[in-house]
């Protein structure tokens, strides 16, 4: 549910959980934000570390376990660096590409007292493309004949919303999304063809083919690919790939 709420609104889910195979059990749910780009952040329990009497029941290397399926894992060994940790834990689990991240909280240390420093989050801005890329990109989307926009995980913001239907509105351009770009744009809308899921035989692959420009935006590559570019085909169609960082070669 943390993952999904995540993603759903962009703020980060929280979940809380005990030690050991409690908190084992977030293996499942840190995965799929992980891939999917979900924020997300996971409070987990742990032994006394200054002075415990049960000496190692119970005991799993939580943050070990979780640095392969979170972008950032953590014990908090003094409560002095709580609000600088979550401060940390936030900004990493909300800055692109978005994910789940760990703060172990061992038993003595919560018990303990923290200064009450809050660190607020600032409003920040994202980075822009120049006007060459833009003017380069239109260029070529002006040219085509059969464009097709394509919508991926990481189209799924809710500042693109709007400027995607004003977009395809204004440029006549058909839509298809993959299963993790659904949502964004409205499935009822006439330019909407519909979803690049498991079949390669259904119409929306079928569009997909013939278009000669693909205007990619978002697609991860732990999305099911809908289209392959090889040495073969790459004269067929240009790919223009929209994103926060560059295009990866998989």
């Amino acid at each position: 549910m943390a993952a999904t709420i995540g993603r759903l609104t962009g703020n980060i889910g929280v979940c809380l959980s005990t030690l050991g195979p409690g908190a084992t059990n977030f293996s499942t749910a840190s995965a799929f934000a992980h891939l999917g780009g979900m924020p997300m952040m996971m409070i987990t329990g742990q032994k006394p570390i200054l002075d415990s009497k049960q000496a190692s029941f119970q005991i799993v290397d939580i943050v070990q376990h979780f640095k392969p399926v979170t972008k950032f894992s953590t014990s908090l060994s003094d409560g002095r660096i709580l609000a600088s940790t979550v401060r940390k834990a936030t900004m990493i689990a909300t800055t692109e590409k978005p994910g789940p991240v760990l703060i172990e909280l061992p038993e003595d240390i919560a018990r303990g007292e923290t200064p009450d420093r809050i660190f607020s989050a600032k409003i920040h801005r994202r980075p822009v493309p120049d006007d060459k890329s833009i003017e380069h990109a239109m260029g070529i989307i002006r040219k085509a004949e059969r464009p097709i926009l394509m919508i991926g995980a990481g189209g799924n913001r809710k500042r693109t919303v709007r400027a995607l239907k004003h977009f395809v509105e204004e440029m006549g351009i058909h839509v298809v999304t993959t299963q993790m770009g659904k949502g964004v744009f409205d499935e009822l809308h006439p330019m909407y063809l519909g979803c690049a899921a498991l079949s390669s035989k259904s119409h929306i692959h079928a569009a997909i083919d013939l278009a000669d420009v693909i205007i990619n935006v978002g697609h991860d590559t732990i999305e099911k690919p809908p289209f392959f570019m090889t040495e073969e085909n790459k004269h067929l169609r240009t790919v223009i790939h929209i994103n926060f960082y560059p295009a990866k070669v998989d």
